[in-house]
């Protein structure tokens, strides 16, 4: 009887997944370490969704202020003269303003809130296999070019849910230093993610983007991280005015008791 001889060396490979793959396997199904996680996130730069979020609640600072200090100029009989360009009110406005930007910028700006929030998201949807492949790759000089072209795409949903849904004020009064900085770095981020695409120049880039691994967490990124996002922007915006009431209460003897109509 003939008996069918294997190659040696697929004896040697069939061996070595023997011994290998269970671990392997083992390993790469396992949940990702929080400490990967957060060297993930350390990946990602997302300076572009900040300054647009930075835009964002400065005018919703500005016309929560406003609108508590027109308020109290009305229960005050403060007059037609108690408005912006009034120096009294410029100055009370200032302050206030200031105020809650501290507020922000510990609530939004820092984002030092974010890390649980990621670590939760992304613990849902990756494995340990999936985190040690983006790990190697986002250390590649394309995949650090394809970090920024996620970070740019979560930017630009992130905008898009501001501006189509008319929240973002075109030209606000007193925004204008944030919409110069907003200008700069989303100019800045669409310049950093360039690349050749150029397959002799770009095969691994490729490779990653056309990966089921790469558009899956680009999906996640952008639809997740968008979400995540934008439901923190809203809530620090939500609380705005409550705040500035409080304050131009707090204020109380800075603003006019009163100057007849």
């Amino acid at each position: 009887m003939m008996r069918f001889a294997f190659p040696r060396w697929l004896q040697a490979a069939a061996l070595c997944l023997i011994l290998v793959s269970p671990a392997a396997v083992s390993h790469a199904s396992e949940a990702p370490s929080s400490e990967g996680l957060a060297q993930l996130l350390a990946v990602h730069d997302l300076k572009t969704s900040v300054a647009l979020g930075n835009r964002y609640l400065k005018q919703q600072a500005l016309v929560a202020v406003r609108d508590a200090l027109a308020r109290v100029g009305r229960e005050r009989n403060l007059g037609r003269e108690w408005k912006r360009g009034n120096p009294q009110w410029d100055a009370i406005e200032q302050q206030l303003v200031d105020r809650l930007l501290d507020r922000t910028r510990a609530e939004w700006t820092s984002l030092t809130w974010l890390g649980p929030e990621w670590i939760a998201m992304t613990r849902q949807d990756l494995t340990q296999g999936d985190l040690d492949t983006l790990l190697a790759h986002f250390g590649s000089e394309v995949g650090r070019k394809q970090a920024r072209i996620i970070d740019h795409s979560v930017a630009f949903h992130v905008a898009g849910a501001y501006t189509m849904s008319g929240k973002v004020i075109q030209n606000y009064p007193g925004t204008e230093a944030e919409t110069k900085t907003l200008t700069y770095v989303w100019d800045e981020e669409d310049r950093e993610m360039r690349f050749s695409i150029d397959a002799a120049e770009n095969v691994d880039g490729q490779r990653f983007a056309l990966s089921p691994l790469g558009a899956r967490y680009q999906r996640i990124l952008i639809i997740k991280l968008t979400g995540i996002l934008n439901a923190r922007l809203d809530k620090v915006a939500a609380e705005l005015p409550a705040v500035a009431s409080a304050l131009v209460a707090e204020a109380g003897t800075a603003v006019p008791a009163g100057q007849g109509r």
